[in-house]
């Protein structure tokens, strides 16, 4: 009888709970690590470490103390420059961490692009005390910090000066590395969904319409609803661009996020590429849509396995939705419309009722994530149109 393989998770959260399950389902001997003893993920474990995933030489630590066959995470994206470190240390099946750089860090991604020749949108990066003298004053822009996750201290703006220097203080106290990126707001449909990359190309992707919260003018994504409402050409760009970009990185294997922007004329930007599943649950409601399994996928990557299923199901209508409060008070309670309740095959709350809620500035704040699956009915074109009035967040709002 084989020895059990060993698998480093990095993080135990509730969005990293169905790969270590699956992890398990699979026989593996699963030893996991953050900073929150209290995840819930770690009490699947066989093993867990107290270190941030963020700590290269903390987790290198960890996974020469536990003897790691592998590592892994899933729905992190400060996770995986460590997961690359690690493996390349260890000669551990992993992306390279040049790689991973290159599209997790967002000035740094902009400048792949521009030599790889793709649509760019106008960026600049800035430090503190720093701002561009070319801004246009009457053009609207998105500030984010190069290295954040989860939308935190994103903001739209205008180029005016005394706007524009708030966004980015804001934006820095996100970033590790010290540095925003002030990039022209592309007007147009917003796209987004997970895909599977194997030797460089898109071997699984399913994309949908992109809504965001702008209550706090922080721009952040609330809810995706798969198919996507856009032209086969437009798609065909999203992924042309989409493997262009992987190859030039150097990541020809994995899971990526993508987020594409769809301008006048079918002009797609790629606005982001992360080398890692959706948080929210994506991974989990596309498998539920399409049938491709990424929790087993990701682990048989990390296992050095090179068969990835390339056979789907039919492409069904659903959406997740993100719950989120409009401003500060105490957690209530969620309604769902009888309508849509038909549809919901999953949900998960962070908050307790009596629980603090804040004005949603990233998905520190979130209250919960649901799950739809609209199937192939009728029903799929109405309820994607007024999901935002079927579901409420009820909280004893403050003022």
């Amino acid at each position: 009888m084989s020895e059990q393989k060993r698998l480093l998770v990095l993080g135990g959260s509730p969005f990293q709970v169905p790969l270590i399950e699956k992890a398990k389902e699979l026989g593996l001997y699963v030893i996991t690590c953050d900073y929150l003893p209290d995840n819930p993920g770690h009490a699947l474990a066989d093993e867990y470490y107290d270190a941030s995933t963020t700590d290269k030489e903390a987790v290198l630590e960890v996974a020469k103390r536990c003897r790691a066959d592998a590592i892994t995470s899933f729905c992190s994206d400060p996770a995986v420059p460590t997961v690359a470190y690690v493996a390349e240390v260890l000669g551990l099946p992993g992306p390279s961490l040049l790689s991973v750089e290159l599209l997790t860090e967002k000035d740094k991604f902009r400048g792949l692009m521009r030599r790889v020749g793709l649509n760019v949108p106008i960026c600049y990066t800035v430090k503190a005390g720093e701002l561009p003298s070319s801004i246009e004053s009457t053009q609207n822009y998105i500030v984010k910090p190069v290295d954040s996750s989860g939308s935190k201290g994103i903001t739209k703006s205008s180029g005016e000066t005394a706007p524009l220097k708030q966004a980015v203080d804001y934006a820095l106290q996100f970033s590790r590395a010290g540095r925003c990126i002030i990039e022209e707001f592309i007007d147009g449909k917003q796209v987004h969904g997970d895909a599977f990359v194997k030797d460089g190309k898109l071997i699984y992707y399913y994309l949908g319409d992109h809504y965001f919260f702008t209550g706090t003018n922080s721009f952040i994504p609330i809810s995706t609803r798969w198919p996507a409402n856009i032209s086969e050409k437009a798609m065909h760009s999203v992924v042309e661009q989409t493997e262009k970009l992987v190859q030039a990185a150097g990541y020809l294997q994995g899971p990526v996020n993508i987020e594409a922007r769809i301008g006048n004329d079918d002009k797609a930007y790629i606005i982001e590429i992360g080398p890692r599943n959706g948080g929210n649950f994506v991974p989990i409601i596309q498998q539920r849509l399409s049938g491709f399994d990424f929790t087993k996928s990701v682990i048989d990557l990390a296992l050095g396995k090179q068969e990835i299923p390339t056979s789907f199901t039919v492409f069904a209508a659903g959406a997740h939705y993100v719950l989120h409060a409009e401003k500060e008070g105490k957690f209530s309670g969620v309604i769902v419309g009888d309508l849509l309740e038909k549809c919901l095959f999953f949900k998960k709350l962070f908050k307790d009722k009596g629980d603090e809620v804040k004005a949603y500035t990233g998905s520190n704040q979130t209250i919960g994530v649901l799950l739809f699956d609209f199937g192939g009915s009728e029903f799929s074109d109405m309820a994607t149109c007024e999901i935002f009035d079927l579901i409420n967040v009820t909280a004893d709002y403050y003022g």
